[in-house]
């Protein structure tokens, strides 16, 4: 009898665990993921004031020339010689209509011209056919 009751007395404590146990909707917990995740992603691309830059990427075979102006037509820099398999360092400047040319002798000049504004980098590239990409703007890493 005595074991019997013991059994009984185990088995009701365990069943009572059971009941005290909440049960929450998986829904709800992916729902909560979803705003951690949508608040990290909204703290990464705030942007602190960063000037906007650009760099060139010569993955051509012959050397290029990269020079930027400002949309009154000022150079703003230039890149000489920039050898293939190689790339300028990132060059920050002021907001504007920024037109970008890369150049050579044996190849007509190409020229892009986009609206920079603060936190947006670009990085122009050459093709292996010695040919600018259509590279667009885009959110400046920091």
């Amino acid at each position: 009898m005595k074991t019997y009751l013991n059994k009984a007395i185990a088995f009701a404590i365990l069943l009572t665990s059971f009941y005290n146990c909440a049960i929450e909707s998986i829904d709800n917990l992916q729902d909560q993921s979803i705003d951690i995740i949508n608040i990290e992603d909204s703290q990464a691309n705030t942007c602190t004031g960063i000037s906007p830059k650009a760099r060139m990427t010569n993955n051509g075979t012959i050397p290029f020339d990269f020079e930027i102006y400002d949309s009154s037509g000022s150079l703003i820099i230039g890149f000489y010689n920039v050898l293939p398999s190689t790339q300028t360092d990132w060059y920050s400047f002021d907001e504007d209509n920024t037109i970008f040319v890369v150049e050579n002798d044996s190849v007509e000049d190409q020229k892009v011209s986009h609206q920079m504004e603060n936190c947006t980098e670009i990085n122009l590239e050459i093709d292996s056919n010695n040919l600018l990409t259509n590279a667009q703007p885009q959110q400046a890493s920091n």
